[in-house]
């Protein structure tokens, strides 16, 4: 494989990149316009305040509306590495960052609330169990294999990736070797030298990883996966990662780190070294962590269709308009779907090229399940070809699944006359306008037992290569989802001095009321249908020739202007909405609270129904920086024979979830 496609997606030049970050980097988003940047790394191993600095890692942005455009990316190799830039509108976003043919196991970022202009800048870490990316240290003398021990978190390894200090065949030279991965579990009750890991029984199949060709400049990491299930692990227990060569006889040198077992909890790591002239192999545990990470389900996704032998751009099937691949789902909603693929020369290129993604359920001809969504292209051109992923992402219960239940999924080119027609590639060569894409196959080694690729109906003899990746549990409502403490204080309204005889003489603890009308009264009163419930009430003697314009402000502190929040309570008022009678809930992003009619006060209006409590959730804000307020208010302009009352109770602000549903 050449070193082109092995750094996957390359932009260009670094002339052309530097003219690119400066271009990217500075440019401000305009009015309805977000931007969605930050960098994908992690702690370079445990303890360790270095960062590791993920490049190739492809990102996608599924806007809400699944019939517009995901915006795509591919975090940078150069400086800023693992780099990432994701634009579009405003609203709700589902994030997925993946790298189908390398060692990142897939995560989904969900409920990316966005506004006009907004900018915003997140780093994100995907989730390991184990993990060592220093480089620095290596194996100067041959082994025959390596068993890199950990403690599982997860409950089915998925992912692996190592990086050698030489393929033990020629190092930088032109040779290669495939290797193995496999997973093996410490025998329980057993002390940690009475078997050693090369005795542990192994968990699942073995994985090869083909042409490992690496040693002097060539300073690749290599990597293997598996779909869910196929090695489970049980969190908490001991396991062991084996790396060796297929080939009998075969040698290879790894990275290594130096593990102080006085200062941390290292994993050992137990080496098997070559046979020497005299035919002897000495087999020990060393003081070594090997470069390594190991990641795997138990973060609320599963990986029921996996690409398992990370070669890239195999073999191609043929240019067609509509491709399909059955499988078997493991979860309960679609969460992500990535195609290796090409298009034709003679069309635009593959960023310039859209697919719609299907699921149909029992197969092919199948009736269709949830929506449907753009997948949009990311790879390669050369001028006259171009290859690379068609992906896209689905928010928590778009698609609803049924484990266990077989399922095609459908991708069917969007292109069409206005953005064929027209296009000469590099060569001259002019488009056909014809619509189609050219999807890889399956690598010959990674065969799936459970479903297969269709075209046009008929059943064919391979796989595509897609990742397919699915949410473990169905969330429909997930975009109401919060997490986190409780940021406002006595928002249950509980707490204060109380005076059930007179509840204008009351005092709401934590609240601090405000008069924009100065007839206004401000109540800390018992509920008169729940008598042991107490509530805070902005009220107004209408009968008496009084109007009321006020109520209870509080002030947040500590927040991450990052970090959306949203705001829920309950509203009760006298009088429905109308144009003389509001009971009103604000949000204010910069945290002021002196000023009730600062117009960065983002108002709602209530209530539909008068005299019945109102379940109220407010759209999600971020702080200007680091603090927000919120505003509940009741508003009279009429002098009414009935008193105008705002009741509010059981408010509440929390951090937006923006994880995965999980299992609980």
């Amino acid at each position: 494989m050449t070193r082109s496609n092995r750094t996957f997606l390359r932009f260009g030049s670094p002339a052309r990149l530097a003219i690119l970050a400066t271009t990217l980097v500075f440019v401000p988003a305009l009015s309805a316009q977000v931007v969605l940047t930050g960098r994908v790394e992690h702690a370079k191993f445990a303890l360790s305040g270095d960062r590791a600095m993920l490049s190739t890692v492809l990102a996608f942005a599924g806007p809400e509306n699944p019939r517009a455009e995901p915006s795509s990316f591919r975090t940078w190799e150069t400086e800023p590495a693992g780099w990432y830039r994701l634009s579009g509108g405003p609203g709700r976003y589902t994030l997925l960052f993946t790298q189908p043919g390398h060692y990142l196991r897939p995560f989904v970022v969900t409920n990316v609330f966005t506004r006009d202009g907004d900018q915003l800048d997140r780093r994100y870490s995907p989730r390991f169990d184990s993990y060592n990316f220093d480089d620095r240290e290596y194996d100067t003398k041959a082994a025959s294999a390596y068993y890199q021990a950990f403690v599982a978190k997860s409950t089915s390894v998925t992912h692996v990736g190592f990086k050698l200090a030489t393929d033990g065949v020629d190092g930088a030279g032109s040779k290669s070797q495939t290797m193995l991965l496999s997973v093996h579990r410490k025998p329980e009750g057993t002390a940690d030298d009475d078997v050693t890991p090369d005795k542990w029984p192994q968990v699942g199949p073995a994985m090869p990883v083909v042409e490992v060709d690496c040693g002097g400049p060539k300073n690749y990491a290599y990597s293997a996966a598996w779909n869910s299930g196929e090695v489970k692990t049980t969190p908490g227990t001991w396991y062991a990662i084996c790396l060796r060569p297929e080939a009998d006889g075969g040698k290879l040198q790894a990275f290594w780190r130096t593990a102080e077992r006085s200062k941390e909890a290292a994993n050992r790591c137990y080496r098997i070294g070559a046979t020497d002239e005299k035919g002897n192999v000495s087999r020990a545990f060393v003081e070594k962590e090997l470069w390594m990470s190991i990641a795997g389900d138990g973060d609320g996704l599963v990986i029921p269709f996996n690409k398992r032998v990370h070669k890239q751009f195999e073999t191609l099937t043929r240019c067609e308009p509509k491709w399909q691949q059955t499988y078997v789902a493991q979860g309960k909603s679609l969460a992500s779907v990535v195609c290796y693929a090409a298009v034709s020369g003679a069309q635009p290129p593959l960023a310039r090229q859209r697919v719609m993604v299907r699921v149909r359920k029992g197969g092919p001809n199948g009736e269709q399940v949830g929506s449907e969504r753009v997948a949009i292209g990311n790879g390669n051109y050369t001028g006259d070809a171009s290859w690379g992923v068609f992906g896209t992402v689905f928010a928590p219960g778009e698609v609803p699944l049924v484990p266990g239940e077989t399922y095609a999924i459908e991708m069917e080119s969007l292109e069409n006359y206005e953005t064929l027609h027209g296009f000469v590639n590099i060569k001259g060569e002019i488009s056909n306008d014809k619509p189609g894409f050219n999807p890889y196959r399956k690598h010959v080694r990674d065969d799936y037992p459970h479903g297969t690729a269709y075209l046009a109906g008929a059943k064919q003899d391979f796989d595509l290569d897609i990742q397919i990746v699915e949410y473990e549990v169905d969330a429909r409502d997930w975009h109401l989802a919060t997490q986190g403490d409780e940021l406002l204080a006595n928002g249950d309204m509980e707490q204060g001095e109380f005076d059930a005889a007179d509840p204008a003489k009351g005092k709401l603890a934590a609240w601090k009321p405000f008069a924009i009308d100065a007839a206004t009264q401000f109540h800390f009163a018992a509920d008169a249908t729940n008598p042991t419930n107490h509530i805070a009430r902005v009220y107004a003697n209408s009968g008496g020739g009084a109007k009321a314009d006020g109520g209870f402000v509080q002030r947040v502190e500590k927040l991450e202007k990052a970090t959306a929040y949203r705001l829920s309570v309950r509203v009760r008022a006298s009088w429905p909405l109308d144009d003389q009678h509001q009971a009103m809930v604000g949000i204010d992003p910069t945290g002021q609270t002196d000023d009730p009619l600062a117009k960065t006060i983002e108002w709602t209006m209530l209530p539909s129904l008068h005299g019945t409590w109102i379940d109220h959730t407010s759209t999600p804000a971020r702080p200007k920086d680091g603090a927000m307020s919120v505003w509940l208010r009741g508003r009279t302009t009429a002098v009414d024979p009935w008193p105008m009352k705002a009741d509010f109770d059981a408010a509440s602000l929390r951090a937006v979830n923006s994880g995965v549903p999980k299992s609980r």
